[in-house]
């Protein structure tokens, strides 16, 4: 659509008609803004919405998901702590006979 207006615009202005020449070329202008505006709405769209698909995917192969290593070390000391023996540990001197 803008290659018409700008062989409109490029008539008109051999045409000596310098009012349609532009308005020919504001249509063009308009258009290819208008497009770019376009394209740049359905990048950003797109980001967005994949945006989500890719912090899923960096959780499911993170630490973020389920169980952090804080947590596991946790577990495993709660773990150590039910099977351990009490102990004391004596600091009076023995004295050598």
């Amino acid at each position: 659509m803008s290659n018409e207006r700008v062989v409109n615009m490029v008539e008109s202005l051999t045409g000596g008609d310098n009012v349609a020449a532009q308005d020919a070329f504001k249509s063009a202008l308009t258009d290819k803004i208008g497009q770019a505006l376009d394209d740049k709405r359905q990048t950003v769209a797109n980001d967005w919405l994949n945006a989500g698909d890719e912090r899923e995917s960096i959780e499911a192969e993170s630490e973020l998901s389920g169980q952090s290593s804080f947590d596991a070390v946790a577990a495993q000391v709660d773990a150590d702590a039910e099977n351990h023996v009490d102990f004391e540990i004596d600091d009076d001197q023995v004295e050598e006979e």
